[in-house]
């Protein structure tokens, strides 16, 4: 498994700098419903009758494909969070 470059040393000493702070391990607080939420949005843009289509074809209910980029991005950002938030590190598999 890769390590997270913000963790490493950089000449003899940690980079804590609150710049960076926020790209390291633990420097994140995961929003799992969050995460959930935009994942199941994109599942109903992608499944919904009129995906893609054009917003005057759009039935009542549905979300725009114009939301599609942002959903994405939403769903990245999340994933990262749980990621640094440390949230997935116990349900890895374990080598045997």
């Amino acid at each position: 498994m890769k390590q997270n470059p913000a963790n490493e040393t950089v000449n003899e000493t940690v980079v804590k700098d609150m710049m960076w702070k926020f790209l390291m391990d633990g420097g994140q607080k995961e929003n799992i419903p969050a995460l959930k939420e935009y994942v199941y949005d994109l599942i109903k843009m992608t499944t919904q009758k009129s995906a893609g289509q054009n917003e005057k074809l759009q039935a009542k209910g549905h979300i725009d494909w114009k939301e599609l980029d942002m959903t994405l991005m939403s769903i990245v950002i999340e994933a990262t969070c749980l990621v640094l938030s440390g949230k997935l590190d116990g349900l890895e598999d374990k080598p045997e």
